[in-house]
C-alpha cells in the first residue's frame, strides 16, 4: 500500500474537523455544557438569584433583630432610661426606638428649617380632626336633579352647599333612601326638605317651589320629593340649594355625587 505525503496531511485534516464537529456537538446539545466558564444553566442562574435575594433579606432580618435585642439590653442593663420610652405621654415603640440608633445622613441647615416652617404651619391645621368620611361600598348617591351646578361649595367662605339652575321646572330627588326630617315652607328658602339617610347622611332641598312629600314619610332614591322652577317672588334663573351633611359636618357634594 502507497502512502504519499499529502494523503497524511488530508487525513490529518479530516481528523481535526471530525473532532471539532463532535466536540461542538458535545458541548452544545449535552449536560457538559455547564461546565464552560461564563456558560451557565439558564435554570441555575435563576436559583442563584433567587438564593442571593434570600440571602439578603435574611441578612436585614438579622440585622433589625440585632438591633432589637441591643435596645432591649440597653433597657434591662439601665443604660437606656425608661423615661426616654415615652413621648408626650405617648409610648415609643421599641423598634422606633432601635431604628433611632442608627446612622443616618446628619440634616442640612436647609432641611432643618423646612421642617420647622412645616410644623409651625402644621400645628394650628385642624383639617386632621375632621377627616373626610369615606363612601360606605355600594352606596350609590342620586343626583337631586339635572341643571348646571353655579356656585360652588366653600367651607371658608361659609358656603356649605352648591347652586343648581334649570331651565325648567323639575322635580327634586331623594340622593338616598331616607325619611323626610323636614318638609314646610320658610321665609328665606321658600319651600325647603330634609332627609335622614343611612351612614347618619343628611341631605337639604333649598328653594322648591311645591313640596310633593310631607315630614316622616320614607323615601326611596330617586323619588321626586318636590318641584324645583320658576317663582316670581325670586329674580334670576330657577334654581336649587342642595346640601349634603355627614355627622354634622358639611360635605362637597360633587365629590359624593356626579352631577
Amino acid at each position: 500500500m502507497r502512502v504519499s505525503l499529502m494523503d497524511g496531511i488530508f487525513l490529518g485534516l479530516s481528523l481535526i474537523i471530525l473532532s471539532f464537529f463532535a466536540s461542538y456537538l458535545l458541548l452544545v446539545h449535552t449536560p457538559m455544557r455547564s461546565f464552560l466558564p461564563q456558560d451557565l444553566d439558564p435554570k441555575l442562574r435563576k436559583e442563584m438569584l433567587t438564593e442571593a435575594t434570600r440571602v439578603d433579606s435574611l441578612s436585614a432580618a438579622l440585622e433589625k433583630q440585632s438591633r432589637y435585642l441591643k435596645v432591649v439590653k440597653g433597657i434591662l442593663s439601665g443604660n437606656i432610661p425608661v423615661d426616654s420610652l415615652r413621648k408626650n405621654g405617648r409610648d415609643i415603640p421599641l423598634d422606633t426606638l432601635a431604628n433611632r440608633h442608627l446612622t443616618l445622613i446628619t440634616t442640612t441647615r436647609r432641611e432643618e428649617k423646612f421642617r420647622e416652617e412645616f410644623e409651625e404651619g402644621e400645628k394650628y391645621n385642624l383639617s386632621v380632626l375632621r377627616p373626610q368620611p369615606a363612601t360606605p361600598e355600594g352606596l350609590l348617591f342620586y343626583p337631586p336633579l339635572k341643571g348646571k351646578i353655579v356656585s360652588k361649595f366653600s367651607s371658608k367662605g361659609k358656603t356649605y352647599g352648591i347652586r343648581i339652575e334649570i331651565n325648567d321646572q323639575q322635580p327634586s330627588l331623594a340622593v338616598l333612601d331616607g325619611t323626610i326630617l323636614f318638609a314646610g315652607y320658610t321665609s328665606d328658602f321658600d319651600f325647603v326638605i330634609e332627609i335622614q339617610h343611612n351612614n347618619d347622611y343628611v341631605s337639604v332641598y333649598k328653594y322648591n317651589t311645591e313640596l310633593l312629600k310631607k315630614q316622616g314619610d320614607k323615601v326611596k332614591a330617586g323619588e321626586a320629593i318636590g318641584i324645583a322652577g320658576d317663582n316670581p317672588a325670586r329674580a334670576g334663573l330657577p334654581y336649587l340649594y342642595f346640601e349634603l351633611w355627614h355627622k354634622g359636618v358639611a360635605l362637597n357634594p360633587e365629590e359624593y355625587i356626579v352631577f
